[in-house]
């Protein structure tokens, strides 16, 4: 229940005194300083002093025109992006919406109305009437409940100018991930046909032996077989590669089938010509956009913590309004009349539920604190896990290159060696099968680090997510 209690102009002296008192309530709308440790424990080791801290887009270290070009133009086209652009003029839209709450309020009206009687002559008199004016009001705001919510809503339209920010480094992280896994099905299309011609020179050479009569057929078969095997990766490396053709066409608002990437023969793996400094983990506090987000949507729940706090206090309104006009038909006398007043809302029993809703509105803010820290943990692990991972895959791609020279040099050895009947035709399977194999795992490293490199500089954020505060 609300006391409302109406007041004449002559006691607007009381009203001033109530001005005087304004005040905010609630808690002030701010993020607490969160602690980070002093450096990426995964950075240890590395010799980070070589390495650029180039504020340039990541992907133009990749010097891949194809790749540059599917980023610019998915970050012009991309629907995600484009949702959130108009999440962020609406977000906008808001603040102004609320901004207005602080101005008085003015409406103004006309009113013209005509009356007349006819007589049984066709005679008559008739008589109008004409007014305008305006009527006004004026929140006094003394608990300070709308300036908590244009601070709320400034920290949403915050909160959402950096989402949006997030929104583009996800998808151009996932234009190259798709990009690459492109590259690696048409590389290991190519390693496919290197297989296969190896292969099929071994089942020639094994069916010219049988012919001799030098070798069973079993070798005929076994050759044979793993021909086939190797042959039927064909289909699905194709697959996979016309999948993340699709995928590229959709993530830059198109249908598809729609992108001409060439030929499998042309697919070359990216790779990053340069490291980039990884800095420390305080850095992700402004360079991360979703941990950004997360502190900004701290702190508009924290300002309605105060907007909920402010209706446990009486309110305070001006009504007012002025109006010039009734006057009647062929006179020339206007009266001007004016009102203005005061109206104080006090808040008197309701059940506790005003109680009820600042409690919520603190859980509430209590989860967007979680929330923050919570993004902020995310965050450093995506940096360490990343940091972890290209270790572990550079010193993989020293040793598979070591794997498969070894293996080249040991299937030629024997296989010469067979030709002359010097060596069996397991011991040229083996060797065949584990140099075909080592090539496919390089192949499969050499990916799996560019796709962990991209992840790294996704995960390190941007320059740009330092937005101006609005």
């Amino acid at each position: 229940m609300n006391l409302r209690l109406p007041f004449p102009a002559l006691l607007l002296g009381s009203g001033a005194l109530l001005l005087s008192a304004c005040a905010t309530v609630g808690p002030e709308p701010v993020a607490p300083i969160l602690e980070t440790p002093p450096e990426f424990v995964s950075s240890g080791s590395e010799a980070q002093e070589n390495k650029t801290t180039d504020t340039r887009p990541w992907w133009l270290d990749i010097e891949d025109e194809t790749l540059t070009k599917l980023i610019s133009t998915s970050l012009e086209q991309n629907f995600d992006i484009g949702i959130a652009v108009s999440n962020l003029v609406q977000a906008r839209a808001g603040v102004n919406a609320f901004r207005s709450d602080l101005s008085p309020q003015f409406d103004g009206f006309v009113d013209s109305q005509l009356q007349g009687i006819l007589a049984e002559t066709g005679d008559g008199d008739a008589e109008g009437s004409f007014s305008a004016g305006g009527v006004f009001s004026y929140d006094v705001d003394i608990a300070g409940r709308n300036r908590r919510s244009l601070e709320a809503a400034k920290a949403r339209f915050e909160a959402s100018a950096f989402n949006l920010s997030d929104i583009r480094r996800l998808t151009a992280a996932a234009i190259a991930n798709q990009y690459i896994e492109l590259r690696r099905a048409g590389a290991r299309l190519v390693l496919l046909d290197s297989s296969l011609d190896i292969q099929s020179r071994t089942v020639e050479i094994v069916q010219a032996r049988f012919d001799a009569g030098l070798t069973p057929a079993l070798d005929v078969d076994r050759a044979a077989a793993d021909l086939a095997r190797t042959q039927a990766q064909r289909g699905l490396l194709n697959s996979s590669r016309e999948t993340a053709g699709f995928a590229l066409s959709v993530l830059i608002g198109e249908f598809p089938g729609s992108l001409d990437l060439g030929i499998p023969e042309d697919d070359i793996i990216p790779d990053f010509n340069r490291e980039r400094h990884v800095g420390v983990p305080a850095d992700l506090l402004r360079r991360r956009p979703d941990v950004r987000t997360a502190e900004k949507t701290l702190i508009a729940e924290i300002a309605d913590i105060g907007v909920q706090e402010a209706d446990l206090y009486p309110s305070l309104t001006l009504p007012g309004s002025i109006q010039i006009g009734d006057t009647t038909a062929g006179s020339t006398i206007a009266a001007l009349t004016a009102n203005i007043g005061a109206m104080i809302d006090i808040p008197l029993f309701d059940a506790g539920r005003r109680q009820a809703e600042v409690q919520i509105e603190r859980a509430q803010a209590e989860a967007a604190l979680f929330a923050y820290r919570r993004s902020l943990l995310g965050a450093v692990s995506d940096v360490e896990s990343a940091l972890v991972q290209i270790a572990a895959l550079n010193e993989r791609r020293v040793e598979l290159n070591k794997a498969v020279d070894s293996s080249q040099s040991a299937y030629e050895q024997l296989d010469a060696l067979y030709s002359e009947g010097l060596a069996s035709f397991i011991d040229v399977l083996d060797a065949q099968r584990t140099l075909i194999s080592s090539r496919e795992a390089l192949v499969e490293n050499d990916a799996n680090l560019a796709l962990t490199k991209v992840s790294l500089y996704t995960a390190l954020g941007d320059e740009t997510s330092d937005l101006t505060e609005s």
